[in-house]
C-alpha cells in the first residue's frame, strides 16, 4: 500500500514538473518570437472622412524593426470622433463594401500597391521616404499626385450606409498643381 502511494505521489510530481517545464518553454518561446520580430509600431498613412458622421477611417503602416510587416503591411480602423474618439475595427460589411483594401508588394523595395474598396479604379502607391511615407496615385489629369485628402459622399438606405463617390484631392508631383477628382463607387 505504501509503495502504491509513493508511485502515485511520484506520478503526480512528474505531472507537475512537466507542466512547469511546458510553461517555461512557452514563455521562452514567446520571448524568442518577440526578439525575432522586434518592436511593432504603427505609423499614419492617410485617412478617409465621410459625409454621414464625423468618424474617420485611418490607414496606418504596420512596421516591424523599421520595415513594413510583410504579413500585414497596412491596418485600417475607425476613430469615432462622433462620440469620444475611441478606435473601432471595421465591420465585415465596411471591409467588403467601403473601406477595406487589397494590398500587394510594389515593384520596388519597401513599396506597396493598395486598392481601397470604395475607390477600386485607383491604385495607391505607398513608399517609404526617409522617416515618413510618400502616398501617390493618379488623380484626374495628374498622372502622379501626392494624396492629401479622401472624402466619401454616402447616403443612408434603410439601415445601410451606401457610398456614392469618393472625392480625392492631392498635389501633382511634377508641377505642384492641385489635383481633384470624384470617383464613383462601383
Amino acid at each position: 500500500m505504501v509503495q502504491a502511494q509513493q508511485d502515485s505521489d511520484g506520478a503526480q510530481g512528474m505531472k507537475i514538473a512537466a507542466c512547469i517545464l511546458a510553461a517555461a518553454g512557452w514563455a521562452w518561446g514567446q520571448e524568442a518570437a518577440q526578439a525575432a520580430t522586434g518592436p511593432v509600431t504603427f505609423l499614419p498613412l492617410f485617412t478617409i472622412s465621410w459625409s454621414l458622421t464625423a468618424n474617420v477611417v485611418h490607414y496606418d503602416a504596420k512596421m516591424v524593426n523599421g520595415k513594413f510587416d510583410p504579413k500585414e503591411p497596412v491596418v485600417a480602423y475607425w476613430v469615432m470622433h462622433q462620440t469620444d474618439g475611441h478606435r473601432e475595427p471595421l465591420t465585415f460589411i465596411e471591409r467588403m463594401k467601403g473601406y477595406g483594401f487589397k494590398i500587394r508588394p510594389g515593384s520596388e523595395p519597401e513599396t506597396w500597391d493598395m486598392v481601397v474598396v470604395s475607390v477600386k479604379k485607383k491604385t495607391i502607391r505607398i513608399a517609404r521616404s526617409g522617416e515618413g511615407f510618400e502616398i501617390t496615385l493618379p488623380i484626374a489629369n495628374c498622372p502622379v499626385a501626392r494624396l492629401e485628402k479622401v472624402h466619401v459622399q454616402a447616403h443612408k438606405w434603410h439601415m445601410l450606409s451606401i457610398p456614392d463617390y469618393a472625392e480625392m484631392a492631392g498635389t501633382d508631383v511634377r508641377t505642384g498643381g492641385e489635383c481633384r477628382e470624384k470617383v464613383r463607387h462601383e
